[in-house]
């Protein structure tokens, strides 16, 4: 495999070359970096770069200065909320007396926090009472006290330490507030900071919070050399969860402001492990930045926590960590080659396992994919954001999540406002069509706009399946008259494996088993199989087989029509300008019996993609890189130079197939109406908004039967914030509810959905 990855870079330097992206911008953050202190500019001049700025994730990180304390007004509630993923609209953010607070409207606040270590706590809280003139604290349900807040004034109240010690792992802290409402527009309390604390004998002498404005200098400078840094004093540490990528290191500037000396270490936590302290560092006052690099790799591919920790201080300085970031490699990567013809296949109704060079079985009925999948590029874990078909199309052609362009249930359609790549086309005066078998991608789900032709099969109308090809082609290769030819863009949405299926009742016949008096057939198969509502138990054995061998001949019937187009751009000459797509929608063949907006399960997320990039580079790559259905976007929009709108994510194909993939801190998210499914490295979160989830690790449980989350309980955590603070904007994009009229209904009927 690395042969190969050094073969496919030098076969595409030549092409153009781009530098490797971050993952900041992917989720929708600002992409204008802050100024970096000299050491971070001086290692990414040494070949490096930089993958993740700790300081800029602390409202994700966990900070510890004799327990653990959540300063309430600054962006750390996302993700602590219990499991909810949105923050409330009763919890206001303010400011005063030169510190941010959080008004809230609510009688109660249900926060998670983690315990890396078994310990007893006691809780502490910076508030003023507005309503409330109490406020009961609970740990996972156990009442611990009840505080007294100070009408209109800061008051710090604290409970007394619980009687026994609470477990390393999540927990559950609950704030009720007490008091009669005298107004609907007067909060109960404001919140300035809250302390999870630990027993230390100091603190009756003397605690300072380690708020955001205290520990965060933007500016320290040591030697005349200026750092952002974290600030602090022992017993002091930063713990920011990160997937470490390959060749990862931390690179960190360690010094000492003021008077005396400090004793830093860098810490590894790992769920159910001990906790490795890679380096210590001894610094002392007048002493220039020691500049400190940590290799990471043998927690590669792992979940961990990294921490920065200050062991002692002494005299009344303090120990500072100037720009800590994760680092990487710089390599240069190359970017798609241009092409004169973009063409994107989307399969409906296909497994991987159904499909060369994933299936477990010889595929000779399906030689046009088999072929592709020797010449082109194969991705090997590439994951959908939806188990709703017309979600996962709309993706493909926005490059938005369906939280961005609102198709998130079978009720609704694309919102005109969401910009396609029909329209990108348009702007950039390319051809651009659009051929759909499939009805739930028909122009009453809003896909007919933006494109200069757009042509919808009907399933009722007796269309073939190929036909959707055939014209695909035609169009493709038509002469343009009285004008220079243009670049072409065709998106072709076929039935895949799904009925109905093109096959004749006379070759029906002939397939197994013998006698078959059931009701699947070849055009009224959807119809039956759709009343299934997805239960295997209810086919016979003898259903199976026939069902099986209508789709194996359906789904060759499709391949043999994808080998036509194909030749016809080489017959054509247009096939080495062409960038040439293959995927699936979802993976909802026979095993949900073809059923649309099914569960968030990993096999339905994980389709195929075989991408043949211009004048063939990087054929036979085999890439185990994670990709989604929006960087089939971005390539899209790179090949034929496109101009995409604000808000699009993705990266290059072409980079994910010839480097190694370092920007791996976003988790990849699916979701539906009101569940999400998240995926970071092998951890899988799964949930509904406001209940626990579960995660699964699918190394071990690929099914995901077991819920892991208290094995793995930083994990947990970690993933769940990336998830509440992934932005999901809607630009003002409104849901637009679909209309059904008569003749959808029909064509719905006979594709199984009604």
């Amino acid at each position: 495999m690395r042969r190969l990855r050094r073969s496919v870079i030098a076969a595409v330097a030549l092409l153009g070359v781009a530098p490797s992206i971050g993952g900041c911008n992917d989720e929708g953050y600002d992409t204008k970096e802050p100024d970096a202190g000299v050491a971070v500019r001086q290692a990414e001049d040494e070949g490096w770069r930089t993958a993740m700025r700790l300081l800029d994730e602390l409202p994700r990180c966990d900070v510890d200065h004799r327990g653990l304390l959540l300063d309430f007004g600054e962006g750390v509630l996302p993700g602590r909320l219990a499991w909810s993923i949105k923050q409330p609209t009763n919890l206001a953010d303010t400011s005063h007396d030169g510190a941010s607070w959080v008004r809230s409207y609510d009688r109660k606040i249900t926060l998670s926090f983690y315990l890396p270590e078994v310990t007893p706590v006691d809780v502490s809280m910076r508030a003023i009472g507005r309503d409330a003139s109490r406020v009961t604290v609970s740990i996972d349900g156990y009442a611990l006290g009840t505080l007294k807040l100070a009408k209109d004034e800061i008051r710090v109240a604290s409970t007394g330490t619980t009687s026994l010690p609470l477990d390393a792992g999540l927990h559950g802290i609950q704030l009720h507030f007490r008091g009669y409402r005298s107004a609907d527009n007067e909060p109960y309390a404001e919140i300035d900071w809250l302390r999870i604390g630990v027993p230390d004998d100091d603190l009756k002498r003397t605690y300072g919070p380690p708020t955001m404005a205290d520990i965060l200098d933007p500016a320290a400078s040591l030697g005349g050399q200026p750092h952002r840094a974290l600030t602090v004093r022992a017993p002091a540490s930063l713990r920011c969860a990160m997937l470490v990528p390959p060749e990862g290191r931390l690179r960190t500037a360690v010094g000492m402001n003021g008077t005396g000396t400090a004793v830093a270490a860098v810490v590894v936590r790992r769920d159910g492990a001990e906790a490795a302290v890679l380096q210590k560092i001894e610094v002392a006052a007048d002493e220039p930045w020691k500049d400190v690099e940590v290799p990471l790799e043998r927690f590669a591919g792992q979940v961990v926590e990294v921490e920065l920790a200050a062991l002692k201080t002494t005299g009344t300085g303090r120990l500072l960590f100037g720009d800590p970031t994760l680092q990487v490699p710089a390599v240069e990567a190359p970017a798609s080659p241009k092409a004169r013809a973009a063409v994107l296949v989307i399969l409906d109704g296909v497994e991987r396992r159904d499909l060369p060079p994933w299936s477990d079985i010889e595929t000779p009925h399906l030689p046009s994919l088999s072929e592709l999948a020797r010449e082109s590029s194969v991705f090997n874990a590439h994951r959908v954001p939806s188990t709703l078909v017309s979600a996962v199309v709309a993706s493909l052609i926005t490059g938005r999540s369906p939280r961005e362009h609102r198709l998130t249930d079978t009720g609704a359609k694309l919102p005109e406002a969401v910009p396609t790549l029909g329209g990108f086309a348009h702007h950039a005066s390319i051809r651009g069509a659009m051929f759909s078998a499939v009805p739930t991608s028909f122009a009453p789900f809003g896909f007919a706009r933006h494109w200069d032709k757009f042509e919808a099969y009907p399933p009722n109308t007796g269309a073939l399946a190929a036909q959707p090809f055939v014209d695909a082609g035609v169009w493709l290769t038509e002469r343009q008259e009285n004008e220079q030819r243009r670049p072409m863009l065709a998106v072709i949405h076929a039935r895949g494996g799904h009925p109905p299926w093109d096959v004749t009742p006379p070759e029906a016949s002939k397939l197994p088993p013998d006698e078959y008096a059931g009701y699947i057939g070849p055009r009224r198969g959807a119809q039956v199989i759709g009343k299934l509502e997805g239960k295997h138990s209810r086919l016979s054995e003898q259903d199976r087989q026939r069902l099986d061998a209508l789709f194996y001949m359906g789904l060759s019937r499709q391949d043999k029509a994808l080998g036509d187009l194909i030749r016809r751009l080489k017959e054509e000459e247009t096939w080495n300008d062409t960038l040439f797509i293959v995927t699936g929608d979802v993976a909802s063949g026979r095993r949900t019996l073809f059923q649309d907006g099914f569960d968030l399960q990993e096999e339905l997320l994980t389709v195929p993609l075989y991408v043949h990039f211009p004048e063939g580079a990087l054929a036979g790559a085999s890439v185990d890189n994670a990709t989604e259905v929006y960087d089939i976007t971005r390539t899209i929009i790179d090949a034929l130079g496109m101009e995409g709108s604000k808000g699009i994510r993705g990266r290059d194909l072409a980079m994910l197939a010839a480097t190694v993939d370092h920007d791996v801190q976003r988790p990849r998210v699916a979701v539906t109406e009101d569940r999400y499914s998240a995926r970071w490295g092998d951890y899988v979160l799964l949930g509904k908004e406001d209940e626990r989830p579960q995660l699964c690790l699918l190394s071990v449980d690929p099914t995901c039967a077991y819920d892991r989350r208290h094995v793995f309980p930083a994990v947990a955590q970690a993933l769940f914030r990336r998830l509440a603070a992934t932005p999901s904007p809607t630009g003002g994009v409104e849901r637009d509810p679909l209309t059904l009229d008569a003749e959808v209904m029909a064509m719905l009927a006979v594709w199984g959905l009604y």
